[in-house]
C-alpha cells in the first residue's frame, strides 16, 4: 500500500503503477522484449518491472538479515534462492522469471544452480505433508499420524491464489519423497477474478461515468478500495466497504448518494460505507468456485487414483466461501485439510524445498517432446511436406517429428534419456539437431499447428572414413525447470551442449 499512502494525486500520473502484473505472464507468447502496459497508459518491458521487483525483493531480505547479523554484510552471491511460480506457467514464462532473476542479481549466469524455480502447489505440498494434526485447522486431521510417514498415501494440493488456481497430485514414496501422480493443471481464476467482479458491480451501481472518471483521476483511492475489499474476502455474511471520498463526491454531483442504491436488495448505503450482502458477496465468488470444482472434478474421476487428502493452500483457500464449497463438495470422498498458516504455505515450503531440491523425484510430463528426423520421402504420407535430396539422389522428408517424450509420461528427476543416429551422407561433418514441444499428445511433423521449435544444436563430425557407418549418441537431461541435450560424435569424441530455449525471438 505504499503507492496509496505516499503518492500525491499528480504525481501518480507521472508514475509507472503495474498492480497484479504477475498474471501478465499467464497465456501469453513471450519474448524478452515483451510489453507491459501501466496504468497511466505508459509502456514497459516485462523483464525491466520483473526484475526491478524481484532486486526490490533482494536487496531488502539482504538488509533484513544484515540488521539481525549484527552488521555482518552478506551479498546476494552468499544465498541459495528460492523463487516461486504457478504450476501452470508455461516453461517461456518460467523460464523468463529465472531471466528476470539473474537480471535482478540474485544470481550470476555462472551460478543457475544458486537459483531454485520451485512450482507454488509442490513448494505447500512439501510444508503440507511434514504437519502434526496441531497444523491445520481445528478438526481437520484427527489421526495423529504425520502424512509423509505413511508411503504410498496420495493427496491433492489446490492453491487458491490471488492470480491463479494450481493443483498438483503426489504420493509419498519411502523415505518421505513425493511421486507426482497427475500433471499439474489450473486455471486463472483466483482471488482477483472476485476482485474483479466486485470492480464491475461498483460501476454498474455508480454507473460508468462516474467510476470511469473516479478511476481516471484518483488512482491510489481506487487501489485503496480494492485493499480494503480484498479484506473482506476473509468474512462470511455481509460486509461494510468503506467507499473512497472522491467516488462519493463525484456521484453526489450527478445523484443523491442513496440513490444509487435504491434498487438492489444486495448493496446498501451505510454512513459513508457500501454495505455487501453475504449473497452478493457468495455470488461475487461464484466464478472462481465454479473454476476450482471443474479443475478437482476431472482429477478426482481418473479411476487410477485413490487420493485420500486434498490440502486447501493459498490466501484465496481463508475465504468462507471457497473453504466451505471444497468440503461441502468433495469431502465424502476426501478429507479436506487447511493449515492454519494457508497464506504461508507455499512459503515456508519454498525454504524446505531449498534445502531439499530433490524431493519430488519424478514428475509427469505437461508437454511432448521431440526432435526433426528425416524419413524416406513416401508421396502418399509426406505429400506437400519439405524434402531434402541426399548427395546420391535419395528423397526424404525432413520435418518428421520423432518423439522424446510423451505428455503425461512420468520422468524422474534429472533423469537422461540417450538416443542414436547415424550420418545421413558419407562426407557428412556436422550433424544438426533441432528440438520441438508441443501440448498434443502425439505429432507426426514438426511443422503442424501448436508444435514450438524450443532449442537446436550441431555437433562436429571430423572423422568421415566410415561413411555412413557413423553415429552421434543425443542425451537429453530432463531438470526441473530446464532441460539440457547434448550430443556426442562416436567416432570423435566431439560434444555439444545447449538449453533449450522456451521463449520467442
Amino acid at each position: 500500500m505504499t503507492y496509496t499512502r505516499q503518492t500525491r494525486r499528480n504525481e501518480a500520473k507521472k508514475l509507472f503503477l503495474f498492480d497484479n502484473f504477475k498474471m501478465e505472464l499467464f497465456g501469453k507468447v513471450l519474448h524478452r522484449d515483451f510489453m507491459m502496459t501501466a496504468k497511466n497508459g505508459k509502456k514497459m518491458r516485462a523483464m525491466k518491472v520483473f526484475s526491478e521487483s524481484l532486486k526490490f525483493m533482494k536487496d531488502h531480505a539482504l538488509q533484513t538479515i544484515q540488521r539481525h547479523t549484527s552488521g555482518v554484510k552478506y551479498s546476494a552471491s552468499d544465498a541459495t534462492w528460492v523463487l516461486t511460480v504457478p504450476a501452470i506457467w508455461s516453461a517461456a514464462a518460467k523460464q523468463f522469471m529465472r531471466e528476470a532473476a539473474t537480471e535482478a542479481g540474485l544470481v550470476a549466469e555462472s551460478e543457475p544452480e544458486r537459483l531454485i524455480v520451485a512450482l507454488e502447489p509442490e513448494a505447500a505440498s512439501v510444508w503440507c505433508k511434514q504437519l502434526p494434526k496441531e497444523g491445520f485447522m481445528e478438526g481437520d486431521l484427527t489421526e495423529a499420524e504425520i502424512i509423509e510417514q505413511v508411503p504410498e498415501t496420495q493427496y491433492m494440493v489446490v492453491d487458491c491464489g490471488g492470480g491463479t488456481i494450481d493443483i498438483t497430485v503426489h504420493e509419498v514414496v519411502e523415505g518421505g519423497r513425493l511421486k507426482e501422480l497427475h500433471r499439474v493443471s489450473g486455471n486463472n481464476m483466483g482471488g482477483q477474478t472476485v476482485d474483479k467482479n466486485f470492480k464491475a458491480f461498483i460501476r454498474e451501481i455508480f454507473s460508468e461515468k462516474v467510476f470511469d472518471e473516479f478511476e481516471e483521476n484518483h488512482p491510489s483511492e481506487l487501489q485503496r478500495l480494492m485493499y480494503d475489499f480484498s479484506i473482506c474476502k476473509r468474512y462470511d455474511g455481509d460486509v461494510l466497504v468503506q467507499c473512497p471520498y472522491s467516488l462519493h463526491q463525484i456521484a453526489s454531483r450527478v445523484d443523491d448518494i442513496e440513490a444509487y442504491f435504491s434498487g438492489d436488495n444486495d448493496v446498501d448505503w451505510e454512513s459513508g460505507q457500501i454495505l455487501l450482502s453475504g449473497a452478493k458477496l457468495k455470488a461475487l465468488h461464484e466464478d472462481s468456485i465454479r473454476g476450482i470444482e471443474s479443475l478437482m472434478k476431472e482429477i478426482l474421476k481418473k479411476p487410477t487414483l485413490n487420493i485420500r487428502y486434498i490440502f486447501l493452500v493459498g490466501g484465496f483457500a481463508l475465504s468462507p466461501y471457497v473453504n466451505r464449497f471444497v468440503k461441502e463438495k468433495f469431502g465424502s470422498k476426501c478429507q479436506v485439510l487447511c493449515p492454519v498458516d494457508a497464506q504461508m504455505a507455499v512459503v515456508n515450503g519454498a525454504v524446505m524445498f531449498g534445502m531439499m531440491p530433490n524431493v519430488v523425484e519424478s514428475r509427469i510430463s505437461v508437454f511432448t517432446y521431440g526432435i526433426a528426423v528425416v524419413h524416406l520421402f513416401d508421396e502418399s504420407k509426406h505429400k506437400g511436406k519439405s524434402k531434402y535430396v541426399s548427395n546420391d539422389g535419395v528423397q526424404f522428408c525432413d520435418v518428421c517429428f520423432h518423439c522424446l517424450v510423451k505428455k503425461d509420461e512420468s520422468v524422474l528427476l534429472e533423469e537422461v534419456r540417450r538416443y542414436t543416429f547415424n550420418a545421413l551422407e558419407i562426407d557428412q561433418r556436422e550433424m544438426h539437431f533441432s528440438f520441438y514441444c508441443t501440448e498434443k499428445e502425439t505429432a507426426e511433423f514438426v511443422d503442424e499447428e501448436g508444435v514450438m521449435k524450443i532449442g537446436s544444436l550441431a555437433v562436429s563430425m571430423p572423422k568421415i572414413s566410415q561413411g555412413r557407418n557413423r553415429s552421434v549418441i543425443l542425451e537429453i537431461k530432463f531438470g526441473f525447470t530446464e532441460m539440457q541435450a547434448t550430443a556426442i560424435d562416436v567416432d570423435s569424441d566431439e560434444t555439444t551442449s545447449v538449453k533449450m530455449d522456451f521463449m520467442s525471438k
